[in-house]
């Protein structure tokens, strides 16, 4: 099993972030389609439950340059399922995500919350854990997915708070 963590400070209050930003529509099609090249990021369902917000989303990332051992296990492609559920109270998302390819070997659990830094920021940490039980090649995976994951939190940092900044939103 492979993990990693995250953090990142954005210009914006915690509630702004989980209201205004996470779940926004244009936000996550700029995210995805403009910055990260996704080749589709779509919400499939979005619905609101008292203090929850529960949320599934299918995703293609764009194709990677993996080396062949990688590339022969995922034949299936690189998309995934993403379901999450956050809460208000403890401003966190826990989500599992759910490959395209060997959904039945590989499993990845996310964890973002956000801790507020002054008035008007906020950090996010991302927690995320990745076991793929691949016979050979299981801990190659893992490593390949906490760099690509761990760049696309880099870049979408840098994105949400241009986004921020764009938008007058604090």
């Amino acid at each position: 099993m492979a993990s990693f963590r995250v953090e990142h400070v954005f210009g914006c209050s915690q509630k702004t972030f989980w209201e205004q930003v996470f779940f926004d529509a244009e936000y996550n099609r700029r995210l995805f389609y403009d910055e990260l090249h996704f080749v589709e990021w779509t919400e499939l369902e979005q619905t609101h439950e008292n203090d929850r917000v529960r949320r599934v989303a299918r995703a293609l990332p764009p194709p990677p340059d993996l080396p062949g051992p990688l590339k022969a296990a995922l034949a299936g492609g690189v998309g995934y399922e993403e379901r999450g559920v956050y809460e208000r109270a403890t401003n966190r998302y826990d989500a599992r995500v759910k490959p395209n390819s060997l959904s039945d070997r590989v499993s990845v659990e996310l964890e973002f919350h956000t801790e507020p830094v002054g008035d008007d920021k906020c950090k996010r940490i991302v927690i995320g854990r990745i076991n793929a039980r691949v016979m050979l090649i299981g801990g190659l995976l893992e490593q390949r997915m906490v760099t690509d994951l761990t760049r696309s939190y880099e870049q979408s940092a840098s994105f949400t708070n241009r986004f921020l900044a764009e938008k007058g939103l604090k």
